[in-house]
């Protein structure tokens, strides 16, 4: 195997930065013949890097969250076939101290920058799903914890951490429908009608790579979506283009999304 030629194929930068990481896990698998792992990284990258490491025929490659539809994932790196129950993931399930007290509209990113706070990679923290009075996190086995130890607040409300392994205790992703109509399924046409924001707005944030098709940064306003991708845009939250219709009387494209809310 041509480590360097592998790292080349690979734009400067951070990804380059994680592939160099991948890889080395990847020959640690070969040459220990024992199971090894990184850290958790979007579907995008996750795909991208195992295109790339096909090559490694001896090596058996999966990719896993904590559950099927996590969008934060680990490579494992097998000699032979491994169940996914066997990634070194923990779910830790924070919940509020009091239902009396405490804010009630905890969000993603008031529990995310709360475990951060603790001095947390981002790398060893997956996905985080929130529902009313508690959030279920997927995070590295060896953080597990630490965090349970120590995590006392998210943002201004008293909290308390444990794992669990209570498949109850995972709350459903949440989304609702909606019904939009565009003039085109350009990316800027619709996510200005997703998120109700004027054109060029929308157009600053996607020039300025705010934007996400699938896990992959876009930066073409004219970017045309189909059904089944996933929209994101940084600050603004997320919708999946679910049902492309027909075109209404005056022209203009009918179709259904699912946004996460």
């Amino acid at each position: 195997m041509d480590r360097q030629a592998l790292l080349k194929s690979v734009p400067e930068g951070e990804e380059r930065l994680l592939f160099a990481k991948a890889l080395d896990q990847a020959i640690f698998a070969m040459k220990r013949r024992e199971p090894a792992f990184t850290d958790f990284m979007d579907r995008a990258k996750c795909a991208r890097f195992r295109e790339r490491l096909q090559g490694l025929r001896e090596l058996e490659i999966t990719l896993f969250g904590g559950t099927e539809d996590c969008e934060r994932q680990m490579m494992g790196f097998f000699t032979e076939p491994l169940a996914a129950e066997k990634f070194p993931i923990k779910i830790v399930k924070i919940r509020r101290k009091s239902k009396k007290f405490g804010q009630t509209d905890l969000s993603h990113r008031d529990y995310l920058g709360s475990l951060l706070g603790l001095g947390i990679d981002r790398g060893k923290v997956g996905d985080i799903l929130v529902a009313e009075d508690t959030a279920v996190c997927f995070v590295a086995e060896e953080i597990s914890p630490y965090i349970t130890a120590v995590l006392e607040q998210v943002s201004r409300t008293a909290v308390v951490a444990e794992e669990t392994e209570q498949a109850e205790d995972i709350p459903q992703r949440q989304t609702e429908a909606r019904r939009l109509t565009v003039a085109s399924m350009r990316l800027d046409a619709v996510a200005s009608e997703a998120f109700h924001l004027a054109r060029g707005k929308t157009q600053t944030l996607i020039h300025a790579e705010k934007a996400q098709v699938n896990w992959n940064i876009v930066t073409s306003t004219s970017h045309l979506l189909k059904e089944g991708d996933l929209v994101s845009l940084r600050g603004f939250g997320r919708f999946r283009v679910k049902e492309i219709g027909g075109r209404t009387k005056k022209d203009r494209i009918g179709l259904e999304i699912e946004k996460y809310v």
